[in-house]
């Protein structure tokens, strides 16, 4: 990882360097002139402060500013006094240029001069407000004091680098005239990891896209990203079956990346509950780097395999920070997926006391709105189709499917032969496992109409055969005698 950015080896930040310079030139000029050496106390107001994206808060020359709409957050302090050094000589005030201070593996500060180890006494930690983001010293005039974030606040990426203060602080008035401030203000800012991001949940059917988008604001004290991460676990029911990486430049235009050479990103295993990393390699770093005030964002496909709820908190890694539980970005109203949503195929038979199933019957299902009480004749051209043809079997049943907890529209694309179709579309509502949609077919012919009429059959039909059938025999008779007399006149 990139020593620019651990809170190990943080250089000295001595608060305002063009103050101090300014500072330092005032000495020279005579510091004889100067309150520097009345004593009394003054007092010193830290402010903890979300890094703004802008980069800046204002003027970094220990006076009070206006931070309305920036972010407090709550971090502890703790000033500790450099013994060696007393501001009522004017000599020590030209020591200070050479103090650097770092942490040490426990996080706690070391001042040096030229390498010479330097005593520190350190006050008891105080705690910024939650409402403001500040808290307030009380400490002895004519002093030099190293304050650092001894702890940081959550997700900060890193803690504020150590500052050298000074009790006066010098300045200049409106007039050009020397100023010695007793009570600064100073504005440590932290990078929140994840803060900002967000993750969004799409549902078409049982498809499900994520799509996570990580702010890339500037980093405090012009640091540099050198490890980003996006890990995301997925629901045991989910299955992962593609991701896309895109990095948008602070005007939201696309900055191209490419796979294997600005990150890697998990490859899906066919499996529900796959762990899926995005890892930023060190050329698409760079290009964080370069376009600060963008976004990265990472898009999570799956297809959804069970029952569950697409409620998911991705983790966010950034130079060497994690958001903890319940810290990192969340799907915003999560859904439900049930298994075993299925159409039920019977069939309604002429003279037949209780319906049966058929098989053969082929179905669409298309997404409906959530307030839908009815579906038009034709599926809405704004609709999604989530189910394409499924068939009834033997037993009627269509495969069961996974849906989204929700309502949908089904259409009959075929009907089986001899039987009348669904006219429309039929709500189909899905609020658990299991959900049944019951559609009947009738039999042609079991409604009056169906079919065209037969001959009519019966007592009338028996009188006219039996006439027919009389005069036929008398027909015959006639010939016979006449066939006997002219047999009898030829012989």
């Amino acid at each position: 990882m990139n020593t620019s950015l651990s809170r190990r080896t943080s250089a000295i930040s001595i608060l305002g360097v063009a103050a101090l310079a300014l500072g330092s030139v005032l000495l020279l000029a005579g510091p004889a002139a100067a309150v520097p050496g009345d004593g009394g106390t003054g007092t010193l107001t830290v402010h903890k402060l979300e890094q703004p994206e802008s980069g800046d808060l204002g003027p970094n020359d220990g006076s009070e500013i206006e931070t309305t709409g920036a972010t407090p957050l709550v971090a502890g302090f703790t000033a500790c006094t450099i013994e060696e050094i007393d501001l009522t000589n004017p000599a020590d005030w030209e020591r200070l240029a050479n103090i650097t201070v770092t942490l040490d593996s426990g996080g706690d500060p070391v001042a040096e001069e030229g390498g010479t180890p330097l005593t520190l006494t350190c006050l008891p930690e105080q705690t910024t407000a939650a409402g403001d983001g500040a808290t307030e010293f009380t400490l002895p005039a004519d002093k030099a004091y190293v304050v650092y974030e001894s702890t940081p606040a959550e997700n900060a990426i890193p803690a504020a680098t150590p500052t050298v203060i000074t009790i006066p602080y010098p300045g200049t008035g409106a007039a050009g005239d020397p100023v010695w401030n007793y009570d600064p203000h100073i504005y440590p800012k932290n990078t929140l990891v994840g803060g900002g991001a967000t993750k969004d949940g799409q549902v078409i059917g049982d498809q499900v896209k994520f799509d996570i988008a990580v702010p890339i604001p500037p980093l405090a004290d012009e640091g540099t990203y050198d490890e980003v991460r996006i890990n995301d676990q997925l629901a045991a029911f989910l299955t992962y079956t593609a991701g896309s990486v895109v990095l948008e430049d602070s005007d939201g235009a696309d900055v191209p990346l490419v796979e294997g050479v600005d990150y890697t990103l998990t490859a899906p295993s066919g499996s529900g509950g796959d762990m899926v990393v995005l890892e930023m390699l060190p050329a698409g770093l760079a290009k964080l780097d370069a376009n600060t005030g963008g976004k990265l964002i990472l898009t999570i496909e799956a297809t959804a395999t069970g029952s569950g709820s697409t409620a998911n908190e991705a983790q966010i890694t950034i130079n060497g920070t994690s958001t903890g539980p319940g810290t990192g970005p969340s799907v915003v109203d999560p859904e439900e997926f049930f298994g075993g949503a299925h159409i039920l195929k019977e069939a309604q038979n002429k003279g037949a006391a209780t319906n049966v199933p058929l098989a053969g019957a082929k179905f669409d299902v298309y997404t409906a709105a959530a307030g839908a009480t009815s579906c038009p004749a034709e599926p809405d051209p704004d609709a999604t189709k989530v189910v394409d043809g499924d068939v009834s079997a033997a037993d009627g049943m269509t495969p069961n499917e996974v849906l989204a907890e929700g309502k949908y529209c089904v259409y009959e694309v075929e009907v089986p032969a001899g039987y009348k179709g669904l006219v429309g579309g039929q709500l189909f509502e899905v609020t658990g496992e299991d959900a049944e949609l019951v559609v009947v077919n009738t039999q042609i012919g079991a409604d009056p109409g169906d079919l065209p009429s037969l001959p009519i059959t019966g007592a009338a039909g028996s009188v006219l055969l039996g006439i027919g059938g009389a005069a036929l025999l008398a027909v015959a008779g006639v010939l016979l005698n006449a066939r006997r007399k002219r047999n009898q006149l030829q012989d």
